[in-house]
């Protein structure tokens, strides 16, 4: 359990229960310069403490370990995830992915939390959003099935990339028709308790999906025995993993839409010119977190709405 504190002189067997059996029951090995000391380097985090305010080198006394907890780091880094919502609990915690720093421990299970420990969800890989259809889907839960008690530091490396999925565009309308359909909703990129801010290392990124852009308007000019018909642009795909694909152009002639990629929209496809007749360009589809645009004219589709950069619980 959580070391004690305040109150009455700290027993050694306190500690140990706390953060694991110390060989020679000395307080020095508790500090991070020790040879025994496991684990205080764990992926980019480095020089780790046994918990924020007990010293890594120098005099370390009984008084250092009040109130302080078992820290335990969530191996989010090492593999990465194409998957929608994967949930650093279920799919990294409780299958084993974590490393206890300071090592005296290795194993923890929930029964064992007793007054809380500190969580430090670690992510240092790519995490899409492949089969994320709604927009509150996301591609990284950190999870609210911790024990209760607990503490929490979610640190995003320099190599780490928490992205949603980008809408398609709409496709364009044939001959007079209007935008086929709307631009599609992109997803949001990563669930979290409220009130937490993750830091977030230089090349690091927590980015929402973009919204699909509008289907341009199809276009038709009777005069009589003259007749004329272009078709719309599709709509460009909005900025995501896995990015949205353009919307098909409408007939005839209508040119398709950009796919977005990872950090883009893309750009709406052309309207066809058939004689007299114009179709209408589709919208582009939007950035990171951003609408997609409707086609440029009153017939033509709207833009799908953007993902959310943190959807909180």
């Amino acid at each position: 359990m959580v070391v004690k504190a305040s109150g009455s002189s700290l027993a050694f067997s306190e500690i140990e229960t706390e953060f694991g059996a110390n060989p020679g029951r000395s307080l020095g090995r508790y500090r991070n310069s020790h040879a025994d000391f496991g684990n205080k380097n764990v992926g980019e985090l480095s020089d780790l403490p046994l918990d924020t305010g007990i010293p890594k080198t120098g005099q370390i006394k009984f008084s250092d370990f009040y109130g302080k907890r078992l820290n335990i780091v969530v191996d989010c880094f090492s593999a990465g995830s194409t998957n929608y919502n994967l949930n650093a609990y279920s799919n990294r915690f409780s299958n084993g992915s974590y490393r206890i720093v300071g090592n005296y421990r290795t194993s923890i299970v929930p029964s064992q939390w007793q007054g809380g420990k500190k969580v430090i969800i670690h992510i240092n890989n790519t995490f899409g959003s492949s089969g994320a259809t709604n927009r509150n889907d996301v591609a990284f839960d950190m999870g609210n099935q911790w024990p209760a008690a607990t503490t929490y530091s979610i640190d995003v490396g320099s190599s780490g990339k928490i992205v949603g999925k980008g809408g398609n565009g709409g496709e364009g309308g044939d001959d007079n028709d209007g935008g086929r359909n709307n631009g599609a909703t992109g997803t949001s990129a990563m669930r979290i308790k409220s009130g937490l801010s993750p830091n977030i290392t230089g090349g690091g990124a927590i980015l929402a999906g973009g919204g699909g852009g509008g289907g341009g308007s199809g276009e038709e000019q009777n005069d009589w025995w003259d007749k004329n018909s272009a078709g719309g642009g599709g709509g460009g795909g909005g900025a995501g993993l896995p990015a949205g694909s353009g919307g098909n152009g409408g007939n005839p002639g209508g040119g398709n839409g950009g796919n977005g990629t990872m950090t883009t929209g893309g750009e709406g496809g052309n309207g066809a010119e058939g004689g007299e007749a114009q179709g209408k360009d589709g919208g582009d589809g939007g950035g990171n977190g951003s609408a997609g645009n409707a086609a440029p004219s009153s017939s033509g589709s709207a833009g799908g709405t953007g993902g959310n950069q943190y959807v909180f619980f």
